[in-house]
Protein backbone atom coordinates (compact mmCIF):
# COMPACT_ATOMS: atom_id res chain seq x y z
CA UNK A 1 0.00 0.00 0.00
CA UNK A 2 2.80 2.58 0.32
CA UNK A 3 4.94 1.46 -2.90
CA UNK A 4 1.27 2.59 -4.44
CA UNK A 5 1.07 5.83 -2.76
CA UNK A 6 4.41 6.60 -3.48
CA UNK A 7 4.47 5.98 -7.20
CA UNK A 8 1.06 7.98 -7.33
CA UNK A 9 2.42 10.67 -5.76
CA UNK A 10 5.69 10.52 -8.04
CA UNK A 11 3.58 10.68 -11.64
CA UNK A 12 1.55 13.28 -10.42
CA UNK A 13 4.76 15.46 -9.53
CA UNK A 14 5.72 14.77 -13.01
CA UNK A 15 2.83 15.98 -15.49
CA UNK A 16 5.29 19.32 -15.99
CA UNK A 17 8.31 19.22 -17.36
CA UNK A 18 11.31 21.35 -16.23
CA UNK A 19 10.82 22.33 -20.53
CA UNK A 20 7.25 22.84 -19.88
CA UNK A 21 8.21 24.91 -16.36
CA UNK A 22 10.62 27.09 -18.62
CA UNK A 23 7.93 28.00 -21.08
CA UNK A 24 5.39 28.84 -18.67
CA UNK A 25 7.27 31.24 -16.72
CA UNK A 26 8.47 32.75 -20.12
CA UNK A 27 4.52 33.61 -20.97
CA UNK A 28 3.69 34.53 -17.54
CA UNK A 29 6.66 37.12 -15.62
CA UNK A 30 6.33 40.07 -15.92
CA UNK A 31 7.38 42.14 -18.92
CA UNK A 32 11.13 43.65 -16.97
CA UNK A 33 11.97 39.97 -16.03
CA UNK A 34 11.06 38.60 -19.27
CA UNK A 35 13.74 41.53 -20.87
CA UNK A 36 16.30 40.44 -18.17
CA UNK A 37 15.72 36.77 -18.90
CA UNK A 38 16.55 37.10 -23.24
CA UNK A 39 19.39 39.44 -22.38
CA UNK A 40 21.15 36.59 -20.44
CA UNK A 41 19.97 34.22 -23.13
CA UNK A 42 21.82 36.75 -26.03
CA UNK A 43 24.94 36.91 -23.53
CA UNK A 44 25.16 33.30 -23.57
CA UNK A 45 24.69 32.80 -26.87
CA UNK A 46 27.96 33.33 -29.23
CA UNK A 47 26.14 32.16 -32.70
CA UNK A 48 23.37 35.39 -32.47
CA UNK A 49 24.36 38.20 -34.09
CA UNK A 50 24.07 41.48 -33.96
CA UNK A 51 22.48 44.38 -36.59
CA UNK A 52 23.46 46.56 -33.90
CA UNK A 53 25.34 46.72 -30.60
CA UNK A 54 22.59 49.25 -29.09
CA UNK A 55 19.97 46.40 -29.86
CA UNK A 56 16.57 48.66 -28.79
CA UNK A 57 14.44 46.14 -27.44
CA UNK A 58 11.19 48.76 -27.83
CA UNK A 59 10.15 50.80 -30.28
CA UNK A 60 8.20 53.65 -28.50
CA UNK A 61 10.33 56.25 -26.68
CA UNK A 62 8.11 56.64 -23.81
CA UNK A 63 8.89 53.76 -22.84
CA UNK A 64 12.22 54.83 -20.98
CA UNK A 65 10.25 57.81 -19.04
CA UNK A 66 7.46 55.19 -17.90
CA UNK A 67 10.30 52.54 -16.46
CA UNK A 68 12.12 55.30 -14.60
CA UNK A 69 8.48 57.02 -13.23
CA UNK A 70 6.47 54.66 -12.39
CA UNK A 71 6.52 51.47 -10.50
CA UNK A 72 4.16 49.31 -8.26
CA UNK A 73 4.52 47.41 -5.07
CA UNK A 74 4.37 43.29 -4.59
CA UNK A 75 3.67 41.56 -2.01
CA UNK A 76 5.20 38.47 -1.22
CA UNK A 77 2.20 36.38 -1.97
CA UNK A 78 1.40 37.95 -4.70
CA UNK A 79 4.93 37.03 -6.37
CA UNK A 80 4.64 33.62 -4.88
CA UNK A 81 0.83 32.52 -5.98
CA UNK A 82 1.97 32.20 -9.96
CA UNK A 83 5.20 30.15 -9.38
CA UNK A 84 2.98 27.95 -6.65
CA UNK A 85 0.57 27.28 -9.86
CA UNK A 86 3.33 26.69 -12.08
CA UNK A 87 4.26 23.90 -10.29
CA UNK A 88 1.49 22.04 -9.05
CA UNK A 89 0.49 19.32 -11.57
CA UNK A 90 -2.31 21.02 -13.91
CA UNK A 91 -5.24 19.00 -12.79
CA UNK A 92 -4.79 20.30 -9.27
CA UNK A 93 -4.24 23.72 -10.53
CA UNK A 94 -8.03 25.20 -9.46
CA UNK A 95 -7.95 23.45 -6.07
CA UNK A 96 -4.14 24.92 -5.48
CA UNK A 97 -5.43 28.27 -6.56
CA UNK A 98 -8.13 27.84 -3.93
CA UNK A 99 -5.45 26.54 -0.96
CA UNK A 100 -3.62 29.54 -1.56
CA UNK A 101 -6.40 31.60 -1.48
CA UNK A 102 -7.18 30.64 2.01
CA UNK A 103 -3.82 32.34 3.10
CA UNK A 104 -4.44 35.16 5.51
CA UNK A 105 -1.47 37.93 5.68
CA UNK A 106 1.00 36.25 8.41
CA UNK A 107 1.00 33.31 5.91
CA UNK A 108 -1.50 31.01 7.89
CA UNK A 109 -4.08 28.96 6.34
CA UNK A 110 -7.97 29.52 7.33
CA UNK A 111 -9.09 26.13 6.78
CA UNK A 112 -8.19 22.57 8.00
CA UNK A 113 -7.04 20.19 5.87
CA UNK A 114 -10.24 18.19 6.89
CA UNK A 115 -12.53 21.26 5.80
CA UNK A 116 -10.40 21.70 2.31
CA UNK A 117 -10.69 18.15 1.54
CA UNK A 118 -14.24 17.64 2.18
CA UNK A 119 -15.30 21.15 0.46
CA UNK A 120 -13.26 20.14 -2.94
CA UNK A 121 -14.14 16.52 -2.73
CA UNK A 122 -10.29 15.84 -3.46
CA UNK A 123 -7.80 12.79 -2.19
CA UNK A 124 -5.54 13.16 0.82
CA UNK A 125 -3.19 12.14 -1.23
CA UNK A 126 -3.71 15.18 -3.49
CA UNK A 127 -3.80 17.91 -0.54
CA UNK A 128 -0.56 16.47 0.79
CA UNK A 129 0.93 17.26 -2.70
CA UNK A 130 -0.71 20.80 -2.29
CA UNK A 131 0.49 21.55 0.70
CA UNK A 132 4.20 20.11 0.61
CA UNK A 133 4.62 22.30 -2.36
CA UNK A 134 3.34 25.20 -0.92
CA UNK A 135 5.28 24.64 2.57
CA UNK A 136 8.60 24.59 0.27
CA UNK A 137 8.36 27.57 -1.31
CA UNK A 138 7.57 30.05 1.72
CA UNK A 139 9.92 30.65 4.59
CA UNK A 140 9.40 28.37 7.80
CA UNK A 141 5.97 28.29 9.78
CA UNK A 142 4.48 29.16 6.35
CA UNK A 143 0.58 27.26 5.40
CA UNK A 144 0.70 26.04 8.78
CA UNK A 145 -2.96 25.35 9.75
CA UNK A 146 -2.62 27.68 13.06
CA UNK A 147 -0.31 30.37 14.36
CA UNK A 148 0.28 28.44 17.39
CA UNK A 149 1.89 25.42 15.13
CA UNK A 150 3.46 28.32 12.80
CA UNK A 151 5.13 29.82 15.80
CA UNK A 152 6.24 26.76 17.26
CA UNK A 153 7.85 25.28 14.41
CA UNK A 154 9.45 28.69 14.19
CA UNK A 155 10.95 28.84 17.14
CA UNK A 156 12.30 25.21 17.00
CA UNK A 157 14.38 26.08 14.06
CA UNK A 158 15.52 29.37 15.67
CA UNK A 159 13.31 31.82 13.81
CA UNK A 160 11.56 34.93 15.62
CA UNK A 161 8.60 36.54 14.39
CA UNK A 162 5.40 35.99 12.48
CA UNK A 163 6.33 33.88 8.46
CA UNK A 164 6.06 36.78 6.31
CA UNK A 165 7.60 39.77 9.54
CA UNK A 166 11.14 38.74 7.68
CA UNK A 167 9.34 39.80 4.01
CA UNK A 168 7.73 42.73 4.70
CA UNK A 169 10.19 45.14 6.17
CA UNK A 170 10.78 48.33 4.07
CA UNK A 171 14.28 47.07 3.48
CA UNK A 172 12.27 43.84 1.25
CA UNK A 173 9.71 45.02 -0.08
CA UNK A 174 9.68 44.09 -3.92
CA UNK A 175 9.01 46.92 -6.73
CA UNK A 176 8.39 45.71 -10.45
CA UNK A 177 9.14 48.27 -12.86
CA UNK A 178 6.03 48.87 -15.20
CA UNK A 179 7.08 48.57 -18.70
CA UNK A 180 3.44 48.07 -20.38
CA UNK A 181 2.68 44.98 -22.49
CA UNK A 182 0.19 46.52 -24.44
CA UNK A 183 0.39 49.92 -25.76
CA UNK A 184 -2.74 51.69 -27.41
CA UNK A 185 -2.80 54.50 -29.49
CA UNK A 186 -5.44 55.72 -32.20
CA UNK A 187 -4.86 56.08 -35.80
CA UNK A 188 -7.31 57.23 -38.44
CA UNK A 189 -10.07 57.21 -35.41
CA UNK A 190 -9.21 53.75 -34.62
CA UNK A 191 -7.95 52.16 -31.93
CA UNK A 192 -4.99 49.84 -32.22
CA UNK A 193 -2.40 48.19 -30.30
CA UNK A 194 1.40 47.18 -29.63
CA UNK A 195 2.84 44.10 -27.79
CA UNK A 196 5.77 44.24 -26.46
CA UNK A 197 8.09 41.52 -26.47
CA UNK A 198 11.79 41.55 -26.19
CA UNK A 199 13.66 41.05 -29.74
CA UNK A 200 15.67 38.46 -30.28
CA UNK A 201 18.84 39.02 -32.52
CA UNK A 202 18.94 36.78 -35.63
CA UNK A 203 21.18 33.60 -35.92
CA UNK A 204 24.73 33.96 -37.75
CA UNK A 205 24.32 31.16 -40.41
CA UNK A 206 28.40 31.67 -40.96
CA UNK A 207 29.22 31.22 -37.83
CA UNK A 208 27.18 28.66 -36.59
CA UNK A 209 28.04 26.10 -39.71
CA UNK A 210 31.86 26.52 -39.05
CA UNK A 211 30.60 25.49 -35.21
CA UNK A 212 28.99 22.47 -36.31
CA UNK A 213 32.12 21.38 -38.63
CA UNK A 214 34.26 21.11 -35.41
CA UNK A 215 34.53 17.24 -33.83
CA UNK A 216 34.80 18.64 -30.26
CA UNK A 217 32.29 16.76 -28.20
CA UNK A 218 31.90 19.96 -25.62
CA UNK A 219 30.53 22.50 -28.80
CA UNK A 220 28.51 19.98 -29.96
CA UNK A 221 26.75 19.91 -26.87
CA UNK A 222 26.89 23.64 -26.45
CA UNK A 223 25.28 24.04 -29.54
CA UNK A 224 22.45 21.73 -28.84
CA UNK A 225 21.89 22.61 -25.55
CA UNK A 226 21.73 26.82 -26.86
CA UNK A 227 19.80 25.86 -29.82
CA UNK A 228 17.31 23.68 -27.04
CA UNK A 229 16.83 26.87 -25.32
CA UNK A 230 16.35 29.52 -27.93
CA UNK A 231 13.77 27.50 -29.50
CA UNK A 232 11.86 27.63 -26.15
CA UNK A 233 12.30 31.14 -25.89
CA UNK A 234 10.95 31.80 -28.84
CA UNK A 235 7.99 29.93 -28.99
CA UNK A 236 7.03 30.98 -25.44
CA UNK A 237 7.47 34.82 -26.27
CA UNK A 238 5.81 33.65 -29.80
CA UNK A 239 2.82 32.20 -28.10
CA UNK A 240 3.23 35.28 -25.16
CA UNK A 241 2.32 37.25 -27.98
CA UNK A 242 -0.53 35.05 -29.15
CA UNK A 243 -2.74 35.57 -25.89
CA UNK A 244 -1.76 39.48 -25.20
CA UNK A 245 -2.86 40.18 -28.94
CA UNK A 246 -6.07 38.19 -27.97
CA UNK A 247 -6.43 39.80 -24.77
CA UNK A 248 -6.08 43.16 -26.71
CA UNK A 249 -8.99 42.78 -28.74
CA UNK A 250 -11.28 41.86 -25.96
CA UNK A 251 -10.40 44.78 -23.88
CA UNK A 252 -11.13 46.83 -26.26
CA UNK A 253 -14.28 45.49 -27.50
CA UNK A 254 -15.36 45.71 -23.68
CA UNK A 255 -13.86 48.55 -22.46
CA UNK A 256 -13.49 51.19 -25.17
CA UNK A 257 -14.56 53.69 -23.00
CA UNK A 258 -11.83 52.76 -20.34
CA UNK A 259 -9.41 52.27 -22.81
CA UNK A 260 -9.46 55.80 -24.24
CA UNK A 261 -10.20 58.22 -20.91
CA UNK A 262 -9.46 55.94 -17.75
CA UNK A 263 -13.11 56.24 -16.97
CA UNK A 264 -15.96 53.43 -16.08
CA UNK A 265 -13.57 49.90 -16.15
CA UNK A 266 -15.81 47.03 -16.52
CA UNK A 267 -14.53 44.56 -14.65
CA UNK A 268 -14.14 41.34 -17.64
CA UNK A 269 -15.02 37.35 -15.74
CA UNK A 270 -11.48 34.95 -15.67
CA UNK A 271 -13.74 32.24 -16.87
CA UNK A 272 -15.58 33.75 -20.37
CA UNK A 273 -11.56 34.80 -21.10
CA UNK A 274 -10.34 31.47 -20.30
CA UNK A 275 -12.83 29.89 -22.71
CA UNK A 276 -11.53 32.11 -25.39
CA UNK A 277 -8.11 31.33 -24.99
CA UNK A 278 -9.05 27.54 -24.51
CA UNK A 279 -6.76 27.84 -21.39
CA UNK A 280 -8.38 27.17 -17.65
CA UNK A 281 -9.24 29.88 -15.40
CA UNK A 282 -6.24 29.11 -13.18
CA UNK A 283 -3.44 29.36 -15.48
CA UNK A 284 -5.10 32.88 -17.32
CA UNK A 285 -5.47 34.22 -14.09
CA UNK A 286 -1.58 33.53 -13.18
CA UNK A 287 -0.97 34.82 -16.62
CA UNK A 288 -2.25 38.24 -16.38
CA UNK A 289 -0.82 39.13 -13.13
CA UNK A 290 1.82 41.41 -12.84
CA UNK A 291 1.32 42.65 -16.29
CA UNK A 292 0.41 46.62 -17.52
CA UNK A 293 -0.95 48.53 -20.35
CA UNK A 294 -1.14 51.79 -21.40
CA UNK A 295 -4.27 53.55 -22.43
CA UNK A 296 -4.68 56.46 -24.50
CA UNK A 297 -4.13 58.97 -22.08
CA UNK A 298 -0.23 56.85 -21.81
CA UNK A 299 -1.34 56.13 -18.00
CA UNK A 300 0.03 52.52 -17.04
CA UNK A 301 -2.53 50.07 -15.65
CA UNK A 302 -2.41 46.69 -14.43
CA UNK A 303 -4.39 44.46 -16.24
CA UNK A 304 -6.47 43.46 -12.61
CA UNK A 305 -8.32 46.90 -12.97
CA UNK A 306 -10.10 45.60 -15.51
CA UNK A 307 -9.70 41.17 -15.15
CA UNK A 308 -11.64 40.18 -11.63
CA UNK A 309 -8.83 37.25 -11.26
CA UNK A 310 -10.68 35.91 -7.98
CA UNK A 311 -13.68 35.37 -10.21
CA UNK A 312 -12.96 31.49 -10.87
CA UNK A 313 -12.79 30.49 -7.59
CA UNK A 314 -15.58 32.78 -6.23
CA UNK A 315 -18.24 32.09 -8.67
CA UNK A 316 -17.73 28.18 -9.17
CA UNK A 317 -20.13 26.51 -6.52
CA UNK A 318 -22.38 28.91 -7.46
CA UNK A 319 -22.01 28.66 -10.87
CA UNK A 320 -22.55 24.66 -10.49
CA UNK A 321 -25.28 25.02 -8.12
CA UNK A 322 -27.51 26.89 -10.29
CA UNK A 323 -27.04 24.80 -13.66
CA UNK A 324 -27.58 21.59 -11.61
CA UNK A 325 -30.85 23.22 -10.33
CA UNK A 326 -31.88 23.37 -13.60
CA UNK A 327 -30.86 19.75 -14.61
CA UNK A 328 -32.11 18.17 -11.57
CA UNK A 329 -33.69 15.21 -13.89
CA UNK A 330 -30.82 14.16 -15.22
CA UNK A 331 -28.42 11.63 -14.10
CA UNK A 332 -25.44 12.38 -11.99
CA UNK A 333 -22.84 11.06 -14.55
CA UNK A 334 -24.32 12.36 -17.64
CA UNK A 335 -24.39 15.74 -15.43
CA UNK A 336 -21.14 15.65 -14.59
CA UNK A 337 -19.85 15.56 -18.37
CA UNK A 338 -23.04 18.25 -19.23
CA UNK A 339 -21.35 20.62 -16.88
CA UNK A 340 -18.33 20.29 -17.65
CA UNK A 341 -19.16 20.85 -21.32
CA UNK A 342 -21.48 23.92 -20.45
CA UNK A 343 -19.09 25.60 -17.88
CA UNK A 344 -15.84 24.16 -18.62
CA UNK A 345 -15.64 23.42 -14.88
CA UNK A 346 -14.38 19.93 -14.45
CA UNK A 347 -16.86 18.06 -11.13
CA UNK A 348 -17.20 14.05 -10.43
CA UNK A 349 -20.24 12.19 -10.20
CA UNK A 350 -19.81 11.83 -6.65
CA UNK A 351 -19.82 15.64 -6.00
CA UNK A 352 -23.24 16.68 -8.35
CA UNK A 353 -24.77 13.72 -6.29
CA UNK A 354 -23.75 16.04 -3.15
CA UNK A 355 -25.17 19.16 -4.39
CA UNK A 356 -28.34 17.54 -5.83
CA UNK A 357 -29.14 15.85 -2.09
CA UNK A 358 -28.16 19.54 -0.78
CA UNK A 359 -30.45 21.23 -3.04
CA UNK A 360 -33.50 18.97 -1.81
CA UNK A 361 -32.79 19.76 1.92
CA UNK A 362 -32.88 23.50 0.89
CA UNK A 363 -36.20 22.86 -0.71
CA UNK A 364 -38.14 21.12 1.87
Amino acid sequence: MLKRKLIQKLNQKQTLTQKQIQALNIIQIPLNKLDNEVKETVLENVFLKFEDEDVQYYSLDYLDYILETTSYNVSFLDELKPIYLAFVPENLEKYAEALFDYLDKNGILTISKKDFIKEYNISENEYEILIDTLKELGPIGFAEESLEDAMKLREEHGEIGLPLSSLNNEDNITYVNAKPDIVFFKENDEIKWEINVPKIPDIDEMYLKKLKNSHEKDIKNYIEQEMEKLYILRNAINKRKEYLNILAEIMINENYEFISSGNNPQKLGIRDLAKRLNLSPSTVSRSISSKYFMNLKKIVLPFSSIFNTKESQQNEKELIMNFIKKHMDISDNKLSKLIEKELNIKISRRTVNKYKNQIKKEGN
